[in-house]
């Protein structure tokens, strides 16, 4: 009878071990002024590993203003600047402290998570004013490179149960010299985060514990850009990539629609969106309930303006 309960005893434990869930962990990529279309022309092979396990989508859009301000606080918050009222860069009489940011609602709903943001875009920091730690470098001083080499270390080596890591250098490429890939400048420094990504992934990778984490990353765009600016309403303006990968989710690339031809350089108002197939593409609002529900997190409550594309999983 001892040993038929010492027996029964290790297969309760051993099937418990089976079906335990493992820890779950998110990373966001974020980077400014990289269009879609951009990204998908050149060479990426780390993203395009990252792919392979990731419903990701070269025509994504930011469908509200074209400016990193409100761009970077519609993905982090998922609602639109009538809401959080960020409308340009200088974050004056905004409404952030009544749409809260998605490391906030992290932290809120769980209060032992980890949370970080590493960027190089100041103002990040006012959006994510609440991360358990914020590590800043403006961009002009090397910033990139500095944060990525900090963000690499901590997520091999700490807790990291939500992490932002942000890269402001293509912008400025795009700024400079022009936001297409035929710019030298800009191409370099989308290949540049292209050896980012993939240098992040070999640090969760190479994580003690990482057998027994499962890990949601997600990365995106606030904006793209016509000729030197944005902030309008081209095409190239609107356009971003969104990506969202995993240990366990199937490869789904989302593109648009139809093929009514649009150019680039061409203006696409929110109005047309259906005419031109764009109707049901990610947009930049879809990252905070994304993120919240592989947390799961209840994402009912909060209003957002976009929706979560776990949902897409199950779809044939």
């Amino acid at each position: 009878m001892q040993i038929l309960n010492i027996f029964l005893v290790m297969t309760f434990l051993l099937v418990a071990n089976i079906h335990a869930q493992k820890v779950k962990k998110v990373l966001f990529i974020g980077v400014d002024g990289v269009r879609g279309d951009a990204l998908q022309e050149a060479p990426t092979p780390n993203i395009d590993l990252l792919n392979k396990r990731a419903t990701y989508s070269y025509h994504a859009l930011n469908t509200c203003i074209t400016v990193s301000g409100p761009g970077w606080s519609n993905i982090f918050t998922g609602v639109l600047d009538d809401k959080h009222k960020v409308v340009d860069n200088g974050f004056k009489n905004t409404n952030l402290d009544k749409h809260p940011d998605i490391l906030s609602i992290i932290k809120e709903k769980k209060p032992e998570f980890q949370t970080a943001a590493f960027y190089t875009w100041v103002p990040i920091g006012i959006i994510l004013n609440r991360a358990d730690m914020r590590i800043e470098r403006e961009y002009a001083m090397g910033g990139d490179a500095y944060i990525h080499r900090l963000a690499q270390d901590y997520l091999t080596n700490e807790t990291a149960d939500a992490t932002v890591v942000y890269y402001a250098d293509p912008d400025i490429a795009g700024h400079n010299h022009g936001f297409t890939i035929e710019a030298h400048e800009y191409y370099r420094e989308i290949v540049q985060f292209d050896r980012y990504v993939g240098d992040l992934m070999d640090a969760i990778n190479a994580r003690p514990n990482r057998a027994n984490e499962e890990w949601l990353i997600v990365s995106t765009s606030d904006h793209g850009g016509f000729k030197t600016w944005h902030g309008g309403e081209h095409l190239s303006e609107r356009n971003v990539f969104v990506i969202v990968a995993g240990d366990n989710i199937v490869s789904r690339e989302i593109k648009r629609s139809n093929t009514m031809p649009i150019k680039p350089e061409d203006t696409l108002p929110v109005v047309e969106l259906e005419k031109y197939g764009f109707q049901n593409v990610p947009t930049t609002f879809d990252i905070a309930p994304t993120i919240l529900q592989f947390l799961d997190i209840e994402i009912s409550g909060y209003n957002f303006d976009g929706k979560s594309l776990l949902k897409l999983y199950a779809e044939p």
